[in-house]
């Protein structure tokens, strides 16, 4: 039987109410989604300098707010992870699921960053709000391919029974600043319906990382940042990470974007 609880660096997370458990994807995105208001200078930066890795330092301004919705939280560990990593992000978490929420503000009230993330029970089709967010971050709940489970959370969680790819990127435009960000992990198969819904609501990619299981293996999920703002004025070149060796060791580019995370 699986742990209750996972312990981070600086949080713990317990998942025993939630249908969705702590899993590589989540722990992906929150270490890999840029953290900054402002932009990163360049897709080819030296690998010494990480633009989606700036910041646990003491030095950002509490009046320069990072603002940040994060769908589906679940456990509320993306949410924990963006808190960590930027200390002037303020986060609403939204989640469908009633033990869900529960369980997640269990999680964040033990957290060090209790007040600067607000639990919401609601869905994103009846989330309506006045504010704009520099970043909507979402593990969301997209298996099209997969078998349903027969316990019906899990279905909500783990399919997209309650809300497809095309329904959270339009509800997400609107919420955006003006140089805000999507960010999403998805299967690679949903690689083209992805394509289509940039191409048609005249978005842009500003950043992809296809993400390889273990070496030689084909990409399985698909590290993705969407705007409707046209930030770089040139194509973005897809970057690849691979998690493991062949002897099932974690890679070291992989070790790098989730050390301040793993113990």
């Amino acid at each position: 039987m699986p742990n209750s609880f996972f312990n981070f660096k600086q949080f713990a997370i317990r998942h025993d109410k939630c249908a969705m458990k702590v899993g590589t994807d989540g722990v992906l995105l929150g270490a890999w989604a840029t953290v900054l208001p402002e932009m990163p200078t360049a897709q080819n930066e030296p690998a010494e300098v990480d633009p989606a890795y700036p910041s646990d330092d003491k030095s950002s301004s509490d009046d320069a707010v990072f603002s940040v919705l994060d769908i589906g939280t679940g456990t509320g560990l993306i949410a924990m992870m963006i808190a960590q990593r930027n200390n002037s992000a303020k986060i609403d978490a939204i989640d469908i699921d009633r033990d869900a929420c529960i369980q997640a503000i269990e999680n964040i009230e033990k957290s060090p960053f209790r007040n600067r993330i607000k639990v919401i029970h609601q869905s994103l089709a009846n989330y309506s709000t006045e504010k704009k967010y520099d970043l909507i971050i979402s593990n969301p709940p997209f298996f099209n391919n997969s078998l349903k489970s027969p316990d019906e959370k899990r279905n909500v969680a783990r399919h997209n029974v309650s809300l497809s790819l095309k329904e959270l990127i339009e509800r997400a435009i609107p919420m955006l600043s003006e140089n805000g960000r999507i960010a999403l992990i998805l299967p690679i198969q949903l690689s083209k319906e992805l394509d289509f819904i940039i191409t048609t609501h005249k978005l842009y990619i500003t950043r992809r990382t296809d993400v390889i299981p273990v070496e030689g293996a084909q990409p399985k999920r698909v590290l993705i940042e969407i705007s409707a703002k046209n930030a770089y004025k040139q194509e973005i070149k897809t970057e690849t990470l691979t998690l493991a060796t062949k002897n099932r060791k974690r890679t070291e580019p992989y070790q790098k974007l989730t050390d301040r995370f793993y113990l």
